[in-house]
């Protein structure tokens, strides 16, 4: 049996082939194929497969593959202006929200501080013009690749003896680089501190127009070329491109765990992926994009849509406001399960460019066997702190994901018809504030606004970098 010795989906590299001697299986009589309805059952009498015949090194490999490790490093990689930490930010929210210790290390940052003395310092000719990045030049070289591994150190010292998942965001260009940060990660597990893994996150644009919008994204952004006007500024950093593309290598097979996006996310190739990384981070990275859509929230009274007179008001109101305000654009809805909130929906939907989703993930959390007292105690209670026979903060946001990734990869604006809880832990995504600090009513002017009967909205406006801005409509 010949088989590729690499692990997960590098199987197929022809490459990596040894052979494995076995003991050929005994005949088996080929099955009828049976037709049932419109499936046909080919493999109804085969029986079990035996566990001799899968290959045991993919089956160790997938063992070792698919735990979640206790310290994961997610590193980019790609040339400048492809998106990387557009991609690392939304990641480190994404990862926040969900309830992982997350951060960010960013090599261009620590550059600036070790050059400058300041992390955003404007720029300095020595450290950011584009002939810094010529990979010719020797000593630039070994000052980048110092920083690199600086930035690296500070990341893994982060880890502690507790873990989490930190974001390295660099361009990690070559084989060789990438190779010193697995070292240092299988370094630092033998210490005696968490066992650390790295998955490699690349970004490849060969998309005229994305590119373009991402080069002047960058130099309106960064404090790079904050001292240089537009135009100098995008021909210093397209200099900067040519140097890193000069010496430019993508991530391979034989490198470990990657996933690569193209043109964010019009494809993505996915090697040893398992795990959480399968289950939240990939379809999380496939839902990302650059386009520009409010998200509007709206929190009604769960329960029978006739019981509440007043909520058709709001409904009435809703439906107008959403007309005037989506006139050109088509409406994605999304609603709780809850009576109330389907009225809604079906009413704001009528006679409107709009298509309509129920998710169960929006109803309301359940507040256990005291919902009077449970209410008193939200600006208490911690992340998985669970209420007494009902849910936690952690429990809803996990049902909340899959709407969440619904929201994100939408390309049409998206209101959201939940309940107060519900509403306020997506708030808490789209503003990087933790979950727990903001499910309280008192705890700002727009969980306030989140309550059931307020009759307002919050929107939730994109910015540049992947972040989002806050307004709060009132509908009198």
């Amino acid at each position: 049996l010949r088989y590729a010795s690499g692990e997960g989906s590098s199987i197929g590299d022809s490459s990596k082939v040894t052979t494995a001697a076995m003991e050929p299986p005994a005949p088996v009589k080929p099955p009828l194929c049976k037709k049932s309805g419109s499936r046909v059952d080919y493999y109804d009498n085969v029986g079990s497969i035996r566990p001799s015949m899968t290959p045991p090194a993919i089956l160790a490999s997938r063992s070792y593959l698919t735990p979640d490790s206790q310290a994961l490093i997610l590193a980019t990689v790609g040339l400048p202006a492809r998106g990387k930490s557009f991609i690392a930010h939304k990641l480190a929210a994404f990862l926040s929200w969900s309830g992982h210790r997350t951060n960010i290390f960013n090599a261009g940052q620590t550059r600036r501080r070790t050059i400058t003395g300041e992390p955003e310092a404007k720029m300095e000719r020595v450290g950011s013009a584009a002939s810094f990045f010529d990979s010719s030049d020797a000593e630039a070289k070994a000052l980048r690749e110092q920083i690199a591994m600086n930035t690296l150190e500070e990341l893994l010292e982060w880890f502690g003896e507790v873990g989490g998942i930190a974001i390295f965001d660099a361009t990690n260009s070559n084989a060789k680089r990438r190779a010193a940060v697995v070292q240092r990660a299988e370094e630092a597990s033998r210490k005696g501190g968490p066992q650390v893994s790295v998955v490699f996150i690349e970004s490849v644009c060969d998309d005229a127009n994305v590119l373009e919008a991402n080069m002047l994204a960058k130099v309106r952004a960064s404090p790079d070329f904050s001292s240089l006007d537009e135009e100098a500024a995008l021909d210093d950093l397209r200099k900067r491109i040519a140097h890193y593309e000069a010496a430019y290598e993508t991530v391979s097979d034989a490198e470990g765990a990657y996933i690569k996006l193209y043109n964010l996310s019009s494809k993505v190739t996915a090697n040893q992926v398992f795990g959480r990384m399968s289950k939240s981070v990939l379809p999380f990275l496939l839902s990302l994009h650059v386009g520009e859509r409010p998200v509007y929230l709206a929190a009604l009274i769960p329960g029978m849509s006739g019981r509440a007179s007043h909520d058709s008001v709001f409904t009435s109101r809703l439906t107008d406001w959403v007309r005037a305000n989506t006139k050109t654009r088509s409406l994605r809805v999304l609603s709780s399960t809850q009576p109330a909130a389907i009225a809604t929906a079906t009413q704001v939907a009528a006679g409107g460019s709009c298509v309509v989703t129920q998710h169960s993930g929006l109803n309301s959390l359940d507040l256990g066997v005291n919902p009077t007292e449970s209410l008193e105690m939200l600006s208490r209670m911690g992340f998985h702190e669970r209420f007494d026979g009902g849910e936690s903060f952690a429990d809803l946001v996990r049902r909340l994901e899959p709407v969440l990734l619904e929201i994100e990869a939408s390309m049409d604006p998206v209101l959201v018809l939940s309940h107060s809880l519900p509403c306020r832990a997506l708030r808490a995504y789209f503003l990087g504030i933790e979950v727990a600090s903001c499910m309280g009513a008192a705890s700002s002017s727009a969980a306030l606004a989140l309550v059931n009967d307020s009759h307002s909205v919050v929107e939730l406006k994109p910015r540049m970098g992947g972040s989002f801005s806050e307004e709060i409509h009132k509908l009198e």
